[in-house]
């Protein structure tokens, strides 16, 4: 069977899918979280959340997007940032980027004399309680 409408597919990585294409997305999946596979409640927040990540070489288009609790897209998120870390760091490593074995001294800034504050006495006045 052909697909009756065509594909979204982002302009760019921040193009945020607009709300047909979210009504779409959450009808072909049944309202179901693809992290926790549970139900998505009215009212819940919920994000789309990209299969494969961006950072990870993803594709913001309509079949790489899934609905995901907030709470869910935010762990997932923020493992596939840690796994680009560990992936880009491996690739420096490989590539002999790394960083001096011996901290580099620099001549240290002059400090600056601050000037001190002033201090500023007054006058003290009683006032007696008998005089007019």
């Amino acid at each position: 069977m052909a697909r009756t409408v065509e594909e979204w597919i982002g302009k760019t990585d921040d193009h945020r899918a607009p709300g047909s294409v979210r009504d779409r997305i959450m009808a072909r999946d049944n309202r179901i979280c693809h992290i926790c596979e549970c139900e998505i409640q009215v009212g819940q927040t919920w994000d789309l959340d990209h299969v494969k990540a961006l950072i990870n070489g993803g594709e913001n288009r309509e079949t790489n997007l899934r609905p995901a609790h907030r709470k869910c897209h935010v762990e997932k998120t923020a493992l596939d940032v840690a796994e680009k870390a560990k992936v880009a760091s491996i690739r420096k490593k490989h590539l002999g980027i790394t960083r001096p074995a011996v901290k580099i001294k620099s001549a240290p800034f002059p400090k600056s004399e601050k000037p001190k504050k002033a201090v500023v006495y007054r006058p003290v006045t009683f006032y007696r309680e008998d005089t007019p």
